[in-house]
């Protein structure tokens, strides 16, 4: 299998050209270098702007590459015309049991697999979760194509959430993807049912840590929360909103369905810190029902009203645009058609 990629995009001068071949879990990326770079090294992280770890595991040999057929140094000059080869393998599985679960996938290319997950499943196996997962579901679709795999996951979803799941499929698209999340290139939409309604609140615009937007009209349309999250004291699980020693967090919404009983919430995460959205909303005095650890009250739904609706973000490898969007799952869907008013 091959696809041509081209230069990055944005490159006022295009200075290499690649191909890549897959064998199993084997990823061959072949370049040609059309410019002289002072070594191979250079052109690995400042031209190409590989991973700092991938590039350590290629001089440490756990991967593999070439020059024109050759093994030199990383420190050796490249000169242009040379043709480079990375070699990438995952040689075994990640160590959970493959298990045969529904699994939705909407996407998938040599980098990565894009799934809709159910709420209900857990992303990653845990003590009390061992064979329900994702990431079983996701071992034995490749065990079953015979090629092993390493689960690689980006934006892990709590067991509860439902919706987009991206998975690096190989070293190098992992690597890349934790560049893109440390340097906030992924963007992450998420939609949520809260209790209440927002612009009969009067406190909203008493809090610290919020300012809520307005449209011409005075009409309340969303807001900002930039409250810091910590883990609270006693617990390995729960977070809460701490002013002195918590994480800096950062939340956007939108309002786009409210009612006197549950509002329908658009929201985007400027941070990743865990529960994140449910600790804010929480925070805010609108919980969402249903949360088991924040608003254990089980009236209307089963689960935390909360999908990872929308996933936007440069492909790991070839750079161009990527957009993954879900639907509302039907719980959901259901909790606004009967109290919406």
């Amino acid at each position: 299998m091959s696809d041509q990629y081209g230069s990055a995009k944005g490159h006022a001068m295009k200075s290499w050209r690649i191909s890549v071949r897959i064998s199993g879990m084997r990823r061959i990326l072949t370049y040609e270098n059309e410019l002289d770079y002072d070594s191979i090294y250079d052109w690995l992280r400042g031209k190409m702007r590989f991973p700092r770890s991938i590039v350590a595991a290629l001089r440490s040999g756990e991967q593999d590459y070439r020059v024109n057929g050759k093994k030199p140094v990383l420190w050796q000059p490249l000169p242009a015309g040379s043709r480079i080869q990375i070699i990438l393998e995952d040689r075994k599985s990640s160590p959970f049991a493959p298990v045969n679960l529904p699994l939705n996938i909407i996407y998938e290319d040599e980098d990565i697999l894009l799934i809709d997950k159910p709420a209900g499943m857990p992303s990653h196996p845990s003590m009390n979760h061992q064979k329900d997962t994702l990431a079983n579901a996701v071992l034995y679709y490749y065990q079953k194509q015979g090629i092993p795999f390493v689960f690689r996951i980006a934006n892990r979803l709590d067991m509860d959430t439902s919706g987009l799941v991206a998975v690096s499929k190989n070293s190098l698209a992992a690597a890349r993807v934790k560049q893109m999340i440390d340097k906030r290139q992924i963007h992450r939409e998420y939609l949520c049912i809260v209790e209440g309604s927002f612009s009969a609140d009067s406190s909203l615009a008493k809090r610290d840590f919020v300012k809520m937007r307005y449209d011409a009209d005075g009409q309340m349309i969303g807001g900002r929360i930039w409250a810091p999250i910590s883990r609270r004291e006693g617990s390995v699980l729960e977070r809460r909103v701490n002013a002195s020693d918590g994480q800096t967090a950062l939340t956007d919404f939108e309002i786009v369905q409210e009612g006197a009983k549950y509002s329908l919430l658009r929201v985007w995460l400027g941070t990743g810190r865990t529960h994140q959205i449910r600790v804010h909303m929480n925070y805010l005095g609108h919980p969402l029902p249903a949360d088991y650890l924040y608003h254990p009250v089980y009236q209307d739904i089963s689960r935390q009203p909360l999908h990872s609706a929308k996933l936007r973000f440069p492909h790991p490898v070839s750079g161009r645009q990527m957009c993954f969007e879900s639907r509302l799952p039907a719980d959901m869907r259901h909790l606004l058609d009967n109290f919406h008013s």
